[in-house]
């Protein structure tokens, strides 16, 4: 089972997915590659109640998943590296900021790794600028505001720190878990960054 993807989303997927699924036989060469890869995994993902929704919150909802398909890819890529199979991050946006393999290998954070950092974060937050409508009704948006959250956390505490890009399990201070569960708890209660 992928390690985030269940975590991030806020109902029960209609299946699990092995994380041997979620991987490309190769690296994806863009990130339209990387996001057409993920397409044909949607199905599993979605809630038991998608059928029931207009069009327009499926596309939503289809989105919120990518985004976190997309950052659990990234929190998984220096484990996939060393596992030898296919990083889940755009081969092409790799090349253009200049992140190479020894970056990995030496788990290092320089310009280059920051830019990368950068312009794949802004990327999934437009996808999840897109899914931001379902959190509008208050009490029935909880859910997707909750996972809009954890999602932004996550992006926002390696925006911050980009080396925890190469941890597993990244050790947080009690202070640093209390801060960020009362920024997704104002997020989800408020609708507000």
């Amino acid at each position: 089972m992928p390690t985030q993807v269940h975590r991030l989303l806020t109902w029960l997927p209609r299946a699990s997915l092995p994380a041997r699924e979620l991987r490309p036989s190769i690296q994806p060469a863009s990130l339209a590659d990387l996001i057409a890869h993920y397409r044909d995994r949607l199905p599993a993902l979605r809630p038991s109640f998608f059928d029931r929704l207009d069009r327009t919150a499926q596309a939503r909802i289809d989105g919120l998943i990518t985004a976190a398909l997309l950052v659990d890819g990234w929190l998984e890529a220096p484990a996939d590296r060393r596992k030898g199979h296919p990083m889940r991050l755009p081969s092409d946006e790799l090349a253009d900021c200049r992140v190479e393999e020894d970056h990995f290998v030496e788990k290092r954070v320089d310009f280059a790794f920051r830019r990368f950092n950068e312009r794949f974060a802004g990327q999934i937050r437009r996808v999840l600028q897109g899914a931001a409508p379902l959190g509008r009704p208050w009490f029935g948006g909880f859910r997707y505001r909750l996972a809009i959250a954890r999602i932004e956390q996550i992006l926002r505490e390696r925006q911050v720190d980009p080396a925890l890009w190469f941890e597993e399990r990244p050790a947080r201070s009690a202070v640093t878990q209390l801060v960020a569960t009362a920024r997704i708890t104002w997020r989800v209660l408020t609708g507000r960054g």
